[in-house]
């Protein structure tokens, strides 16, 4: 039997796609002692490398991410919340509990669940890591209205995150735009389906001179396909921003949003522990598994819903100079949630609840980023992080501390490589517990420190294909 040697191969690997590169140098060579050079293509800046676009130029993809144009993206369809666009992307699984919106829904990537890649908005994280709550991504209050474009990354490439073996995905809002007067840009909008589906939204775009400001609000409401699948809630976010004269900018912005959502429950004429059933909706055994989701079965007879809140408040100033960019944010994301179930316990039916302190979540952070963009065919980042987590039964979770670097750098017109490395120091607190049997428990205190290097090679060899290589470290933050 044959058998390749690994060094061998990631050799002929390697030669493959510097081969390109090596051909094109022999040329230009041969055509200086001609003296028939042709003329060279004007230089290119990164973040506008375009490799393809997909549904009409809403989805682009870059050497480094993909990015989803909303406005774009729009046209094609009713788009309400960030995982309906989210859908359509490849190796991103939506997992749904109604058509609406769902407080429960699970969204894979690239096999991972939500507590093993991180969601941000403009930039700075707002995954909640902590096994405190049914989900860690409250991803109904993620709606399109409010979101300029979406930039996904895959994997654990980027050195801004850590907490992310399936990729990132960076929200960008939607900003005011500077007007010469003081009239706004108002839209509304209804939305009427099946399953007495209502949803109503309306945003108010303007400013005056360096002032600008939008603001959002959305309503929506649901009976739901399945028994008890019903759902309630609204949402609404503001930002103003204000351009100095120096071209700096500085926005303020909040985001809110309050959903209360029925579990679907049994729905089974041949149930051994109810015999509520309803005819006018589908069956539902006892012991489906759509019904299930991260907790027991609920059952027709008592409170069976789910009440949660989210809030994200942020602070950022943005300084833009010659050929780089000075980032300041601080931010604050917290929420909560309360969850009744009548469900078996004990052999017999019981009403249960969770929530209260124990749910009630909190993240407080602050970055500092310096974008260089001072050579033709190289991008430098330079950032520092720091973050803190708490709930409210349990305070002072963790703390994080963190520094990193990104260095993008097109070796030629088809190949790319990325470099990063990320530093961290967490402080955090366990859970209460003894250092021997009968003596009492208290929370300890534990120190890491890790070192997170980032590396991806990413080939064009067509503008609709491209291949990537990419080693990556990466850390799980604790939960509480």
């Amino acid at each position: 039997m044959c058998r390749i040697r690994k060094p061998v191969f990631f050799f002929c690997i390697m030669l493959s796609l510097i081969c390109p590169f090596t051909y094109g140098q022999f040329d230009d060579d041969e055509c200086k002692k001609r003296g028939d050079c042709p003329k060279k293509e004007d230089e290119f800046e990164l973040d506008e490398v375009i490799v393809t676009a997909f549904h009409g130029g809403a989805v682009n993809i870059t050497p480094t991410k993909t990015i989803i144009d909303i406005e774009a993206f729009d046209k094609s369809g009713a788009v309400e919340r960030v995982e309906d666009i989210l859908t359509h992307l490849t190796g991103i699984d939506v997992l749904r509990g109604t058509s609406g919106a769902d407080p429960q829904q699970l969204v894979m990537m690239r096999g991972f669940d939500d507590s093993r890649f991180t969601i941000a908005i403009d930039g700075r994280t707002i995954t909640g890591p902590t096994a405190g709550a049914d989900t860690y991504v409250d991803w109904s209050s993620l709606t399109s209205a409010d979101i300029d474009k979406i930039e996904v990354i895959r994997g654990a490439a980027s050195a801004q995150y850590e907490n992310s073996q399936g990729g990132i995905i960076n929200i960008i809002t939607r900003k005011g735009s500077t007007r010469e007067t003081l009239k706004p840009k108002i839209t509304f909008t209804n939305d009427y389906s099946r399953y007495n589906t209502f949803t109503s939204r309306v945003a108010v775009d303007g400013g005056f001179k360096d002032l600008t400001y939008f603001f959002n609000y959305g309503y929506k409401t649901s009976d739901g396909f399945l028994l008890n699948n019903d759902y309630e809630g609204y949402d609404y976010s503001a930002r103003v921003s204000y351009l100095f004269p120096f071209e700096g900018y500085l926005t303020l912005g909040v985001k809110y949003s309050q959903l209360k959502a029925g579990y679907a429950v049994v729905n089974d004429p041949n149930s051994t522990y109810t015999n509520a059933y309803n005819p006018n909706y589908p069956i539902v055994p006892q012991d489906a598994d759509t019904i299930r989701r991260y907790r027991a079965v609920s059952f027709p007879g008592g409170d069976n819903y789910k009440d949660k809140d989210a809030q994200h408040l942020d602070l950022s100033f943005d300084q833009p100079f010659n050929r780089s960019k000075l980032k300041v944010q601080i931010y604050e994301s917290s929420g909560g949630e309360d969850s009744y179930y009548y469900t078996v316990s004990a052999g017999r039916l019981q009403q249960l609840y969770s929530g209260g302190d124990a749910r009630a979540e909190k993240q407080i952070g602050g970055r500092l980023q310096w974008q260089m963009d001072y050579w033709e065919n190289n991008s430098l980042l330079l950032g520092y992080d720091q973050r803190r987590m708490e709930v409210k039964s349990t305070p002072d979770v963790w703390r994080m501390n963190a520094l990193y670097a990104e260095d993008t750098l097109a070796i030629t017109n088809r190949l790319t490589a990325f470099l990063g490395l990320r530093y961290a120091h967490v402080r955090e607190f366990t859970y209460a517990y003894s250092d021997v049997r009968g003596t009492p428990a208290y929370r300890h205190k534990l120190y890491t420190r890790v070192l997170l290097p980032k590396s991806t090679l990413t080939y064009k060899f067509t503008d609709d294909t491209q291949v990537y290589v990419s080693v990556n470290r990466d850390y799980h933050v604790p939960g509480c």
